[in-house]
């Protein structure tokens, strides 16, 4: 009797355990939530509350995107014309700039400009565009509702490619010194200016040829700053609801890997069990079925930052990654975008076998391209794709012998981090905005500046919305005048605050 009772009750403590546990959880979950909030945000008046001539400076970006800087790989197609007539344009639209800042030209058409400081005991700060835009696709112009190189000016939207990428940071930050030179302001610290001409193809000349240059100096920046991030609306982050300033801490690296396969060839009327397109075909399968591992160190700053500012579920979810980790990664790894910011991203894009039909290939190969996560290789994503494949007939080569690789991290919660944050606070006058620190997924011409600066970050004034946002590279680029004005007003609170 004794015996059939205790069997009876240990399920019962079993039960009131589990349940007791539960209760622990949802309770440490529900503290957590409760207590998972946003920093006050106390707004300050801008340095410079003065106004801009918001005519004058629309026009000069408008006359700006009409110059066709285009970059090609196929350096004999790229008119360089276009470029030296920039040049010119800049050189008689900004004088002031012009006359106190030293200018140096770099592989012929990049630019490379000083300010000096007052004071040579504070470090520099350098701001970083560039002045070539990607082409404009012929089958595409028809689709444009203004011509990509006009420049109009049309109900308060400046039309144009390079219209946000990026000659409103090459003239926006122009006009802000232009501006400060007219109210005779001489900053304390010496600020440099470097527009490149490349990086929509590498930067290989221009922004490493400047930044080359920078460290035989000797140069140590307090920051630099690039494009990358910027001011997104709702419905590009789920779950937001307030505006969020994405600003790029690290970038990822580039790397193609080669897949080649040999075999005897021959009549596809007597064909092997796999022929060497077959054995590289089946390499691609094994490695797109093995995705790179996430890696949550970048998207748990994001979400630990915007996170408070969610509702509800998502809040909690973010409140308690210590639990829910697991369930964000496989969210995350759902969506292309998302999945980008969390790992190693894999994508086969070339592949080649015979010439004709009925010929069986002597030689197969495929080529597949890596975005890599700070804190891995080129050689390590290699060697992650050698034991995936696992097939010593498979030859794996770095495609050219070069790997792009991932750049330094920068830290967010220092002094340079500081002042970008607040030049963006005192423009916006938002406090509901919320600044919040990324991975960009793409590249800049930030990755050649490693070893400059221990603070590198990668930030545009621009505003963005779902359907903007897609028209950055594509049909209808485009800012309004408002906001181009605020990209004036951003470059002009930056180095004043900078120099305080």
């Amino acid at each position: 009797m004794s015996q059939n009772n205790n069997e009876r009750i240990e399920p019962v403590k079993f039960l009131t355990y589990l349940f007791l546990l539960l209760l622990g959880v949802l309770l440490i979950m529900g503290i957590k939530t409760l207590t998972f909030n946003s920093p006050s945000v106390s707004l300050t008046p801008a340095i410079d509350n003065s106004d801009i001539d918001v005519d004058a400076v629309a026009k000069r970006l408008s006359q700006g995107i009409q110059f066709a800087t285009i970059s090609h790989m196929d350096e004999r197609q790229v008119e360089r014309d276009a470029f030296t007539k920039f040049h010119h344009f800049l050189k008689t639209n900004y004088p002031k700039l012009h006359a106190n800042l030293s200018l140096e030209m770099v592989s012929e058409l990049s630019l490379l400009y000083r300010w000096q400081g007052s004071d040579p005991s504070l470090k520099p700060i350098l701001l970083m565009s560039h002045q070539d835009v990607v082409p404009v696709d012929a089958e595409t112009r028809d689709r444009w509702v203004h011509e990509p190189f006009s420049g109009t000016i049309d109900d308060g939207i400046i039309w144009g490619r390079g219209a946000v990428d990026i000659k409103s940071g090459v003239l926006g930050s122009m006009e802000a010194i232009e501006d400060l030179l007219a109210k005779g302001y001489q900053p304390k610290r010496d600020i440099y200016l470097a527009y490149g001409h490349d990086e929509e193809i590498g930067g290989d000349n221009g922004a490493a040829k400047i930044s080359a240059l920078l460290k035989a100096r000797g140069l140590d920046f307090q920051f630099i700053l690039d494009e990358g991030g910027s001011i997104v609306g709702d419905g590009i982050i789920p779950g937001m609801q307030t505006p969020v300033a994405l600003v790029g801490i690290a970038e990822k690296g580039y790397v193609s890997l080669e897949l080649k396969a040999t075999a005897v060839g021959g009549h596809s009327s007597m064909p092997p069990k796999h022929t060497a397109l077959g054995v590289i075909a089946q390499a691609i399968v094994d490695i797109e079925a093995h995705p790179f591992p996430a890696n949550m160190a970048y998207s748990r700053q994001l979400f630990n930052t915007i996170g408070p500012a969610m509702g509800g579920v998502e809040k909690a979810i973010f409140a308690n990654m210590w639990l829910t980790e697991p369930l964000v990664e496989h969210i995350l790894s759902g969506s292309k975008t998302t999945n980008a910011a969390v790992r190693t991203t894999t994508a086969v894009t070339m592949a080649k076998g015979s010439s004709k039909d009925n010929v069986l290939p002597s030689e197969a190969s495929a080529v597949v391209n890596f975005r890599i996560m700070p804190g891995e290789s080129g050689e390590s994503v290699k060697a992650y794709i050698e034991n995936v494949i696992d097939n010593s007939d498979i030859e794996v080569s770095i495609l050219g012998g070069f790997a792009g690789e991932p750049s330094s991290v920068s830290k967010s919660d220092n002094e340079s981090f500081a002042m970008l944050k607040d030049a963006i606070y005192r423009v916006t006058q938002d406090e509901s905005l919320i600044v919040a620190p990324y991975l960009v997924t793409g590249g800049t011409d930030a990755k050649h500046y490693t070893g400059l600066s221990d603070s590198i970050y990668r930030f545009a004034f621009n505003r963005f919305t779902p359907e903007t946002l897609e028209r950055m590279h594509g049909i209808n680029e485009q800012i309004k005048v408002d906001d181009y004005v605020d990209v004036v007003k951003f470059f002009r609170e930056l180095i004043l605050g900078a120099n305080l």
